[in-house]
């Protein structure tokens, strides 16, 4: 039996999926790990307030508002959460507590990293939840003392203002004993305090008088360094550690070895900002804590990684690869939702390096061409490629995705034209995915170009849909015939009331405007049978199939690149 509408007429001027998503404190942001650009669904500012602009804008700033001791940054969770990154991302998720527009919030911070070229996390997609307000007694036996971070933050705020403009350097160390989970269960929560007590007093024997200590967190210690040379960084972190470690330290419950695992973060070298350099440092602790490194975790700048590629150099690489035809599709299937049977795949784009079977990194790799403005070209490409499978299988369906900086070309319109007017009964089989952001900038012209497409046979859909700006008024113009429900909401079913309320909702828009629906990263059973009982029409996950190389015969190729 169906489920009956929540939508009539008269509702139509009040439903907004971003109002909905408002509602429930959600808000969807994209992390560029490597430059740390963090950028946000719009209605960021009705849920988390007014904001600092440097923590909207960085990830390291937004980290600054995390309370030390409370749970794992986004950061931390990103770069401890193992896997591999097949193409469909890696998940991860955190909670932890943070300071919102004056008020302490628990977070739930959940989302997917995705590999760059050297398979380490290069960006993200997530989805922020407020929870509800920290009590006041919440933090108080994890931070010791509520304040603490604001403290340390004045302090290294002063010595930025002094010491900075007489061009002495400033470094801060952020410390933290290594397995303490460990000791606690080994020794008790009584000698585990004695044992960080022990290690605050040895850190504190060698401090030298212009420094300043000061233990933060539960388990933290900050250390100041002033006019220290950025070379003599590692040895001061290591005669920190060496302190730490001289002797074993003896408990009422037993006798503890000890070691100091340490991050360290240089102004003005990083960041001349006390809150930046803070965060980085920390981050730097988590790395050395993940690589059980017995050095310090130096942050560097990370717009200073090797990027060049992005330049000329990425430049040749990506025209080396077209001209090379270099450029194929890997296909993954996405099935109906009751039976399970393949109804059509996307086809995603993969460009070779030319050797050893490698690829670029898809999410390093698009945002570069559309930065470089390449992207239109492998558009083209793309769906050339997809045209010359659909002729060479008539039982095959594909969608291809469409960047927006594309469809603002009329040569990709006159291309999809030519491609589609080749060979009889293709166009049918298409389906042409675009963002919901494309259909924002000009919405008359790209209701046109949709509509051109349509006559053509082929079908539209919206990727990505729940994230961004589109009502339900907006959606009527457009002649959509599938909405993709962003998977940020999908892989979080199992847990949160909150994520079902909304997808089912958007589940009966979709059914309310007459468009199938598909649910992406769908990767268990029990969101699979949930999605299914709600009436989405499709599933796309690696729970019913990864995505596979796929190329075209020579011949079909050459007739769809010449129709």
């Amino acid at each position: 039996m169906p489920v009956p509408s929540i939508f009539n007429a008269r509702d139509e001027a009040r439903v907004d999926p971003r109002n909905l998503l408002s509602s429930i404190g959600e808000v969807v942001y994209s992390w560029d790990i490597q430059s740390d650009t963090l950028s946000w669904g719009p209605n960021a500012g009705e849920v988390l307030g007014p904001i600092p602009e440097a923590a909207m804008a960085r990830g390291l700033g937004f980290a600054g508002l995390v309370e030390p001791g409370s749970g794992r940054s986004r950061y931390d969770a990103v770069f401890s959460s193992g896997g591999h990154d097949e193409g469909e991302g890696v998940i991860y998720r955190t909670r932890y507590a943070a300071e919102l527009a004056g008020r302490q919030m628990w977070v739930e911070d959940s989302g997917r990293w995705f590999a760059g070229t050297d398979g380490r996390p290069a960006c993200a997609r997530g989805m922020l939840r407020l929870e509800r307000q920290v009590r006041s007694d919440e933090l108080l036996g994890q931070t010791g003392e509520l304040g603490d971070r604001s403290a340390l933050l004045d302090r290294l705020s002063s010595a930025l203002s002094e010491h900075l403009p007489a061009e002495r350097n400033v470094v801060i160390l952020v410390a933290a004993i290594d397995e303490l989970a460990r000791l606690n269960d080994d020794f008790g929560h009584e000698a585990t305090d004695e044992i960080i007590a022990v290690v605050q007093e040895r850190l504190r024997s060698v401090t030298r008088r212009r420094d300043y200590l000061v233990r933060y967190s539960g388990n933290r210690f900050a250390i100041l360094l002033t006019g220290c040379p950025q070379n003599q960084v590692d040895a001061a972190a290591r005669r920190f550690g060496k302190a730490v470690a001289q002797a074993a330290i003896e408990t009422a419950r037993g006798i503890a070895l000890v070691r100091l695992r340490v991050g360290a973060a240089i102004a003005p070298d990083l960041s001349n900002h006390a809150g930046t350099l803070l965060s980085a440092a920390e981050n730097a602790l988590a790395g050395a804590k993940a690589g059980s490194s017995d050095t310090a975790v130096i942050a560097r700048r990370q717009e200073s990684r090797e990027r060049n590629d992005g330049a000329t150099g990425f430049d040749v690489s990506a025209l080396a690869a077209l001209n090379e035809r270099r450029i194929e599709l890997a296909l993954q299937p996405v099935v109906k939702a009751q039976s399970r049977e393949v109804s059509f795949h996307e086809a995603l784009l993969r460009v070779s390096f030319g050797k050893d079977g490698a690829f670029f990194a898809t999410a390093e790799l698009i945002p570069m061409l559309e930065r470089r403005g390449l992207v239109r070209l492998f558009d083209h490409r793309v769906l050339e490629l997809a045209v010359g499978l659909l002729a060479e299988e008539p039982s095959l369906s594909l969608s291809v995705n469409v960047s927006p900086r594309s469809l603002s070309d009329p040569e990709w319109l006159d291309a999809f034209l030519a491609c589609t007017s080749g060979a009889r009964g293709v166009a049918e089989r298409l389906i042409v995915e675009i963002t919901e952001t494309a259909t924002i900038e000009n919405p008359t012209r790209i209701a046109r170009l949709l509509g051109q497409i349509k006559e053509r046979g082929a079908r539209v859909a919206i990727d990505d849909f729940g994230a961004g700006h589109t009502s339900l008024r907006h959606l009527r113009a457009f002649p959509i015939d599938v909405l993709k429900i962003d998977g940020t909401f999908t892989q979080n079913l199992r847990r949160s009331t909150d994520d079902r309320f909304y997808v089912r909702t958007l589940i009966d828009l979709a059914r309310h405007l007459g468009v199938d629906t598909v649910a992406e990263w769908v990767d268990d059973e029990m969101q699979a049978r949930l999605l299914a009982d709600w009436g989405v029409t499709y599933l796309q996950g690696h729970l019913v199939g990864k995505a596979e190389l796929r190329r075209p015969a020579a011949g079909a190729a050459a007739r769809a690149a010449v129709g």
